[in-house]
């Protein structure tokens, strides 16, 4: 048996299909990223999981994906699915304070925003956090939830409502108010 090398597992690919892909990473690298820390809170983790999806799409590129962003993000959920499913084995990460002070600095509004929004769905279970960004921050209905999380749409209304009710508990308790936000 031949060792493998850098090139071996993605055969067959063209430069063609090597720029397109490289251009659909450019192009939607950042929303993907974003859309991943929604569903998984851990800033290294979602990283990895970002990383295996591209290798995986990369992987079918030549196949004439109809929508490669649709795609990717169907792998997005099943690995966030699947690492909750383990989420015994994977360590939850802590941040203190002084971290979180590094990290949401006061000026930055938009920072400061997204480090709440991240901390609220961290406090959810994996099923009502990917309910909740799929219909409230992607948009979906409860009809494409419900396929995209191959559930019931009555499972998708309960852990939404479930993962709201919880959103907001965390809200007031940290004395933030819920009126005027989309959570």
């Amino acid at each position: 048996m031949q060792p493998r090398t850098r090139d071996s597992r993605l055969e067959g690919v063209t430069p063609a299909d090597e720029l397109a892909f490289t251009q659909f990473v450019r192009d939607r690298g950042d929303d993907l990223q974003r859309y991943t820390r929604w569903l998984i809170p851990d800033a290294a983790e979602s990283e990895d999981a970002l990383q295996v999806a591209l290798l995986r799409l990369a992987r079918r590129w030549s196949d004439a994906i109809s929508s490669p962003d649709a795609y990717v993000r169907v792998i997005l959920r099943n690995l966030a699915t699947d690492r909750a499913r383990r989420r015994h084995l994977v360590p939850v990460p802590t941040l203190d304070k002084r971290q979180l002070a590094e990290e949401t600095p006061d000026h930055a509004d938009a920072l400061a925003a997204q480090s709440e929004l991240d901390e609220i769905l961290a406090i959810l279970p994996p099923r009502q956090r990917v309910t909740v960004v799929l219909r409230v921050l992607e948009g979906l209905s409860e009809a494409e939830t419900a396929v995209a999380l191959d559930c019931s749409p009555g499972t998708v209304k309960s852990n939404l409502a479930r993962g709201l009710q919880r959103a907001r508990e965390a809200m007031v308790a940290r004395s933030v108010s819920p009126e005027g936000t989309s959570i």
